[in-house]
């Protein structure tokens, strides 16, 4: 069929195939559009009166009108070929994007909150799917749901002869049998509950990675539809919400009434409304089934030696990251943490503070090329000892110790891991001792985030690499570090992220199960190729990898607020502020997501805590002043942010976002010199080009906006990533050169 002309539609390949037929990617010279065009099996429509019914049924479809279904243009035929014109959706299946494994809960949420709009949009119109399943889902570059094949397939169904039982696979057209609801099955009537059962199985394999009723006997398959009842999710994805849990179950009854009443009632309980979440609650409990949720404190160092407090931060640091990959386990992540380096604060005190049940303590010495460890936990709450432990080794047994006291703290908290986790918590490779120390080093280094400390930690990671070359977290080290130089604007950003790509890279081809690996090239991706799909698929393996690290939760809120999906991006956020509940940068995150959302005043609340907690944290200040900028309080937002980015001697410091704010508050004069001064600096060092147009957007000026835009792009700013969200650009989003500009960073979807 490549290359031949059905209708008006010229044939350009072949992208898939189904229970009716071949689907193949079209070009329709009249539009100037491609679609998809499915050519339908020579025995499908098999009567005058089935093509009759197919055709009333395809006028219907043609009049849903929703963003989450593919749209049916027309029916149509020529000689003795009836095809199907429909909606051309670029990207990948669901089932394409389930075979690297399950989806984080924020994820999964998201995306069936989406096909649950599009069904109650359907069944509002009377039309039913009946074959909801992954391979009828289509994610799209920016990661929108899209239902295709709807409700056509029972025409063809119901006029054949063929029993269930007589399908040639799992795939038949009567019916995808792991996907089919039990009145489906039985040939009883059904109606818009039948999707909701169909979407609760999609749910349950997005979450959990596998189908509730898997096997290859159709025979046996339906008798366990029909007969037994759906396997918990928690079975299969431990540390699943309870809600969720609770919500695919009611999706999984057998009895229609028994589930969801229609689609929109789903899609309520899908987001929770009605429900409030709060990251000051009470403590976890846990009901006799084991503790659920714990921080790690900051090891003591009992050198002696305020120089060693690396290695002690360190253990600290990859015994939270081993943790972390225990699904059911939530544990605190290490910003929070080291918030508590020193405290005398009581154990009580902190549970309540971080909303954990029990707390790991601990203490490190390294000397003579042993390592000597104690490690405590407690009930946090009756501040009570649960079992202590201590530990010692050659230097060169680290990595064997790291995993014994994971794998002792999982037992003794009674939390159910399994094998996949089990695997993760094995010991791993022997490492050099010398290039383990290096790293912590490192490590310890560039979680200062100066630049003096992220340069000299790039050549303790260096120094890692030269002990021991098959060391991979070195290079994530090393990416990281030059990720942030370029983020943070001490390095160019080609020059800062091309390395920081490189350096994972060579990292994952040592060790491709690294979620710090993954996380690191998922960056790189992000702020520097703008590649959204594949920083996606690296965020979302860093995740399964080890879903309980804050900072991945966060990272990937960017990404997919770069990309305007607002909601899942606000989730993954809150997330992270779980996991990191004392983390200024996390909730500057949680209000970045509802500032480019335009949720101003919700924002505010956010930016406010963290300026609350620390006043002296600079993007506390200049983000809370930037959203009192955008609700009109322009004196308050110009005192804060001179506030937050005074020099030592109490100056201003020339920035875009300060001539902003002056031309705001109605200083224009003032505006004027700094952003001339502004661009004098950009002369010597690196200024984002993406700033400077930003204050010329907002002055109107928009064709020096607009230059200064296209140079953003040329140099890749890093910035940019914001330009299809970003509110200080609202005045140039109808001008041609803008949309060239989201385009040509394939932001235009």
């Amino acid at each position: 069929m490549i290359g031949r002309t059905l209708g008006r539609y010229r044939i350009v390949e072949r992208i898939g195939e189904g229970g009716m037929g071949v689907v193949y990617r079209a070009e329709d010279p009249r539009l100037e559009r491609e679609v998809a065009l499915k050519v339908i099996r020579d025995d499908a429509l098999s009567s005058d009166d089935v093509r009759r019914r197919f055709r009333q049924e395809a006028r219907t479809l043609s009049r849903l009108l929703h963003p989450n279904i593919a749209t049916l243009f027309d029916f149509d035929s020529e000689g003795d070929v009836d095809f199907l014109v429909l909606e051309y959706v670029p990207g990948n299946t669901l089932a394409d994007l389930l075979a690297s494994g399950p989806l984080p809960e924020a994820r999964a949420r998201a995306i069936a909150i989406e096909i649950a709009e599009a069904l109650h949009a359907a069944h509002e119109q009377g039309v039913v799917h009946r074959d909801l399943k992954p391979r009828n889902v289509a994610i799209t570059p920016r990661g929108k749901a899209k239902i295709l094949d709807f409700g056509l397939a029972h025409v063809v169904v119901d006029a054949t002869v063929a029993s269930i039982a007589s399908t040639r696979s799992l795939e038949g057209f009567a019916g995808t049998v792991p996907y089919m609801a039990p009145e489906q099955i039985q040939q009883h009537p059904m109606d818009a509950r039948t999707d909701i059962h169909g979407l609760g199985l999609i749910l349950f394999e997005m979450v959990s990675g596998r189908r509730a009723f898997a096997g290859d006997d159709p025979a046996s398959l339906i008798y366990r539809i029909v007969h037994e009842p759906a396997p918990a999710l928690s079975s299969a994805r431990p540390g699943v919400s309870r809600d969720l849990e609770n919500l695919v179950a009611r999706c999984l009854e057998k009895s229609q009434a028994a589930r969801f009443p229609d689609a929109a009632a789903l899609a309520r309980a899908l987001r929770g409304e009605g429900a409030s979440v709060s990251t000051t609650s009470r403590p976890d409990s846990s009901s006799g089934e084991g503790i659920r949720s714990l921080a790690v404190l900051p090891f003591e160092n009992r050198s002696g030696d305020p120089a060693q407090d690396f290695f002690a931060d360190g253990l600290t640091d990859m015994l939270i990251t081993d943790l972390a990959q225990i699904g059911a386990l939530r544990v605190i992540s290490r910003t929070s943490a080291m918030r508590f380096k020193g405290t005398a604060r009581s154990l009580p005190e902190i549970a309540r503070e971080l909303n954990v049940q029990a707390v790991v303590e601990g203490s490190a010495m390294r000397a003579g090329g042993r390592v000597r460890v104690t490690v405590q936990l407690l009930d946090a709450l009756a501040d009570q000892s649960l079992w202590a432990r201590s530990y010692e080794r050659a230097e060169a047994d680290l990595i064997t110790l790291q995993s014994e006291v994971a794998g002792a703290i999982a037992e003794g908290i009674r939390v159910k891991v399994t094998p996949q986790e089990q695997a993760r918590l094995a010991p791993k490779k022997a490492v050099n001792p010398a290039a383990q120390v290096a790293y912590l080093r490192g490590r310890f280094l560039w979680n200062r985030w100066g630049a003096k400390e992220v340069r000299e930690s790039i050549a303790c990671f260096e120094e890692a690499l030269r002990a021991d070359g098959s060391y991979a977290l070195a290079y994530a080290g090393l990416s990281d570090a030059y990720t942030t130089l370029g983020t943070t604007m001490v390095m160019a950003p080609a020059e800062a992220f091309s390395k920081g790509k490189l350096f994972a890279q060579q990292g994952l081809a040592l060790d491709d199960s690294s979620a710090e690996l993954h996380g690191s090239l998922a960056n790189a991706l992000r702020s520097h190729d703008w590649d959204w799909a594949g920083a996606e698929r690296e965020y979302l393996r860093a995740l399964e990898l080890n879903p309980g690290v804050a900072e991945s939760h966060n990272r990937y809120a960017m990404l997919l607020m770069s990309l305007d999906r607002r909601e899942e991006a606000l989730a993954e956020a809150k997330v992270a502020l779980e996991r990191d509940p004392l983390s200024l940068i996390t909730y500057t995150a949680v209000g970045d997501v509802l500032f480019y959302s335009r949720r101003y005043t919700d924002s505010i609340t956010y930016y406010g805590r963290c300026h609350e907690m620390d006043p002296t944290f600079g993007p506390g200040n200049t983000d809370l002043a930037r959203s009192l900028e955008h609700v009109g309080r322009y004196d308050e937002a110009l005192e804060l942010f001179r506030k937050g980015t005074a020099q030592p001697d109490g100056t201003d410091t020339p920035s875009t976002g300060l001539a902003i704010m002056l031309w705001k508050a109605g200083q224009h004069d003032h505006a004027r010199r700094v952003i001339a001064e502004v661009k004098e600096i950009a002369k010597k060092r690196w200024i984002a080009p993406f700033g400077i147009a930003s204050f010329h957007a907002v002055r109107g000026e928009t064709e020096e906006a607009l230059g200064w835009l296209e140079r953003g792009y040329e140099v890749h700013d890093h910035s940019m990533v914001f330009l299809k969200v970003h509110p200080r650009l609202d005045a140039l989003r109808g001008e041609p050169r803008f949309r060239e500009l989201l385009k040509k960073m394939r932001l235009d979807q």
